[in-house]
């Protein structure tokens, strides 16, 4: 059932829809021309920190000939395939390997802005809207503030320009399915259970037909199952990950209630709530503002939809505004207390945007059989482009390629070793801006220039074990406590953004952006213990950190294989974290034998060697990436040869 009347605004009735499209792909050109022209990038936040490295960093990995699959970099070490938040499988991230970061960054976020208009212009024609109305609907989507403020969450922005075409597909399985696959490989998976569950509402509100619902949901249920082996390159691999992670039993409550919106917050749906770059690189989850005139077209579109319409969509929003407000209030903190499913949300503020498909309703129908209805469209694309220009922060493009003194002096001082950041230089600021948090290495900014950090911060998923022995060493009381842990880690460095006091472990070695001090004790990735030494090591991380034993030489052939090479009966320590898919051969005169790690001091692992020389090595190989891959491939082939014979049905009947 039609939820517009089917009158079209455009006089160029023979092609509308390539007139919406270079409609829209113009606005959206208008709003990055003018900075590229100046050689700037929209450059903040998780863009600088986070997306940088987990972009950059696999992509040489690929210009080298291998598949990402393990980051020694991060946190210890991590399973790069296993991260879900840089969309490494993710199809528009190829650019990412065939361009420079700043270039590929530019054309990855113009492409999913003028996707996500586009999708929304196709989903109200679905909804029978005239093709200027649902031009203009699809223009406040791509270039509102929801999408503004994701410019420097590139997971976010890719997941949520996908979600038009939940609504778009819904009753069409194996379009559906590939939809599913796609928004869950761009990087952001909490967003799909919302997506889908406004697509069910879309549903509810526009049809009155309760006979199919069953059928509906059969067919979702198996686009849903078709979408996860597709997506198994990345499923499986993040499955095993969130297994292993501190968050496998969700978010504790005081974290997921961070970042709500107040009630005076709920305003910004129309406004931002002041003018400058600050608003969206400070308070980014509340910049969802649609402008006046989307504003006020979609108050006009709950008045001329017939009321089950607008009851409908305006009780969706009443609800999305219920989950938003968070803590801030008694009854919707008592929401988020009580309602199981929300422990796995991070931050309230999230949520807006479940409020994408109700206001692109409310906005096409207002600007349906409206008066100056293709002036209005145009004045509310020039409101939020120049909103877009004077809210987003930029910088020169020169800031991805400039690493920075901090970088270039590890570089050439860190050797194999890790450095450990000191937790109160996360917390610091210099007022620098944007280079200051990606030279100053917060976040994951060191993986890209190949810098190992014993900590970082930004990744929600991370190895248990790992975050455990991190967080043991940001709990002890000062940087002389730390550095007794630091030959464990494989640390020589640290950074602190005040001098040590002086300390018998650490020797000053002046400021590069932080003040460096480096270890007295030796630091290695591995260490012989004697049988007795090695076994009395603990599983657990103990109360004072044990005497290190004899360093031992690791070579590292590539990110993903190591060797050990010693002599003598006793056990070698390997600061590398236990983690599925690493197999371990220990290589003697008798032969190569596969041996089993023991779990040491929390994060790491130990093995036992014989007398004599011996060589212990490892490589990653994970089963979850095999079967990953060949669940996606198989996947692949079964919908390849279905769209064959569909084709090919349907070229016979015609």
């Amino acid at each position: 059932m039609p939820v517009f009347a089917d009158r079209e605004m455009s006089t160029h009735r023979s092609e509308p829809s390539v007139l919406a499209a270079a409609f829209l792909a113009a606005a959206v050109l208008a709003l990055f021309l003018p900075w590229w022209s100046r050689g700037l990038s929209p450059f903040w936040g998780d863009l600088t920190y986070l997306h940088f490295a987990w972009r950059a960093a696999p992509a040489q990995l690929i210009q080298a000939g291998r598949a990402p699959l393990w980051e020694p970099s991060l946190y210890l070490g991590m399973p790069m395939a296993a991260s879900m938040q840089g969309g490494l499988f993710y199809p528009p991230g190829l650019v990412y390997d065939l361009f420079g970061f700043a270039t590929a960054t530019a054309l990855f976020q113009a492409l999913h802005m003028f996707w996500a208009g586009w999708l929304g212009t196709l989903c109200l024609r679905r909804l029978r809207a005239p093709w200027g109305a649902a031009a203009g609907g699809g223009a406040a989507f791509a270039l509102g503030g929801l999408l503004i403020a994701r410019l420097a969450l590139l997971n976010h922005l890719a997941v949520l320009s996908w979600a038009p075409a939940f609504v778009i597909f819904f009753r069409r399985p194996h379009w559906l399915a590939l939809t599913m696959a796609l928004a869950f490989l761009a990087g952001y998976p909490p967003f799909l259970p919302g997506l889908a569950l406004s697509a069910w509402l879309a549903a509810a509100v526009v049809s009155r037909r309760t006979a199919g619902v069953g059928r509906d949901a059969a067919l979702w249920m198996a686009a849903a199952a078709a979408a996860a082996l597709l997506a198994g390159v990345q499923l499986l691999p993040a499955l095993e990950l969130a297994a292993h992670s501190r968050r496998a039993a969700g978010v504790p409550l005081a974290e997921a209630l961070t970042w709500s919106f107040s009630i005076p917050d709920l305003a910004r749906w129309v406004f931002p709530a002041r003018v400058g770059a600050l608003q969206t690189a400070n308070d980014w989850w509340k910049c969802v503002y649609l402008g006046f005139f989307a504003a006020a077209a979609a108050v006009r579109g709950l008045a001329v939809l017939p009321r089950r319409r607008a009851l409908g969509l305006g009780a969706a929003l009443i609800g999305v505004a219920a989950l938003v407000l968070g803590g801030s209030s008694a009854p919707t903190r008592w929401i988020w207390t009580h309602l199981f499913v929300l422990r796995y949300v991070r931050y309230p503020g999230n949520l807006a945007y479940l409020s994408i498909l109700p206001l692109l309703a409310l906005v096409a129908a207002g600007l349906t059989r409206a008066r100056a209805a293709p002036l209005w469209v145009l004045a509310l694309v020039g409101e939020l482009v120049w909103r877009g220009w004077t809210l987003t922060p930029v910088a020169p493009r020169s800031i991805f390629r400039d690493a920075g003194p901090l970088v270039e002096f590890l570089q050439s001082e860190l050797g194999s070793s890790r450095y450990l950041i000191s937790p109160r230089a996360l917390e610091a600021d210099s007022g620098r801006g944007v280079a200051d948090w990606k030279e100053r290495l917060y976040g994951l900014t060191n993986a890209p220039y190949r810098l190992r950090a014993v900590a970082n911060f930004g990744e929600p998923l991370t190895i248990s074990g790992s975050y455990a022995f991190m967080d043991r060493l940001y709990g002890l009381p000062g940087a002389a406590a730390a550095a007794a842990w630091m030959p464990w880690a494989g640390a020589s460095v640290l950074l602190t953004p005040e001098p040590v006091p002086p300390s018998p472990a650490l020797t000053p070695q002046g400021r590069r952006l932080w003040f460096v001090s480096r270890a007295v004790a030796p630091v290695a990735d591995a260490y012989w213990l004697t049988p007795e030494a090695g076994a009395a090591l603990p599983v657990d991380i103990p109360a004072a950190a044990p005497r290190p034993g004899r360093p031992l030489p690791v070579w590292r052939e590539r990110e993903d294989r190591l060797s050990v090479g010693g002599e003598g009966e006793g056990w070698v320590f390997l600061s590398e974290p236990r983690y599925p898919g690493w197999r371990a051969q220990l290589e003697t005169q008798s032969g190569r034998v596969a041996v089993e790690p023991v779990p040491a001091l929390g994060a790491f692992q130990k093995f036992r060697v014989p007398s004599g020389r011996w060589t212990l090595r490892l490589i990653y190989d994970p089963a979850s990436w095999r079967f990953g891959v060949v669940s996606s491939l198989l996947a692949l082939l079964v919908l390849g040869a279905y769209w064959y014979h569909r084709a090919s049905r349907l070229s016979h009947v015609a």
